[in-house]
């Protein structure tokens, strides 16, 4: 699961990561969250050029009562619903974060958690994107792939966000073929524990509405993970 993510890396840094000529002009962002418009990366068929551009994180997911937004979708289901199934063989992208957060559940509260490289430097995770109309309006809407979590992700959520190396920012990005198919599914392994971190962030960053470097400051005592168990 992932519904709330950091991305402050200037466009400079982006457009290395993502090979990419020019990044969009982009303001520092503390905690991006669902329904709104975020950076992501594509390889349109018509130009074959990667670019970037702003997309509406969730896709109306009209099998939902109420058509509410779905923000995250099961690797391991892609097959399952139309839109997914359209979108994987046709349109995938690449969506930057320094890092994102996750809530871990005990007995009365939730502890909120931010899950970076230890290195510190962003990476990108991987998306499905379509146009999308609701209510007379179309927009360009995306999701975010979910996987099994790894040893740092385990002890605070079930799920992690699928993250794909740069290596294979290609074989992610190129939407032409899709028959090589179990090629493509190994990219929805665990990322690999070594190289990341989590710790304890305070409740501040529950709110959506608080978007500064505060959500980012470990908690007055923090748990760094992986925990002892």
């Amino acid at each position: 699961m992932c519904s709330r993510f950091a991305l402050k890396s200037p466009p400079s840094t982006l457009a290395k990561l993502l090979h990419l000529e020019k990044a969009l002009d982009w303001k520092p962002r503390y905690n991006l969250a669902p329904s709104q418009m975020i950076p992501a990366v594509v390889n349109p068929l018509e130009n074959e050029k990667r670019e970037m551009k702003l997309l509406r994180w969730g896709f109306v997911a009209s099998w939902h009562q109420g058509g509410r937004l779905l923000i995250n979708a099961r690797s391991e289901d892609l097959a399952d619903r139309p839109i997914l199934k359209e979108s994987f063989e046709k349109w995938r992208c690449l969506v930057p974060v320094d890092g994102f957060y996750e809530w871990r559940h005990e007995a009365r509260e939730s502890k909120p958690f931010y899950i970076r490289m230890k290195d510190g430097q962003p990476f990108a995770l991987a998306g499905l994107w379509a146009p999308q109309t609701f209510h007379d309006q179309t927009a360009e809407s995306c999701v975010l792939l979910t996987t099994s979590p790894n040893e740092v992700v385990r002890v605070v959520h079930e799920r992690m966000p699928v993250i794909i190396a740069p290596e294979d920012f290609k074989l992610w990005l190129d939407s032409k073929d899709v028959r090589d198919f179990e090629k493509i599914q190994k990219l929805f392994k665990p990322f690999g524990a070594d190289k990341m971190e989590a710790y304890e962030v305070d409740n501040w960053v529950n709110d959506p509405q608080h978007d500064d470097p505060r959500c980012l400051e470990p908690f007055q005592n923090p748990e760094t993970l992986p925990l002892p168990f």
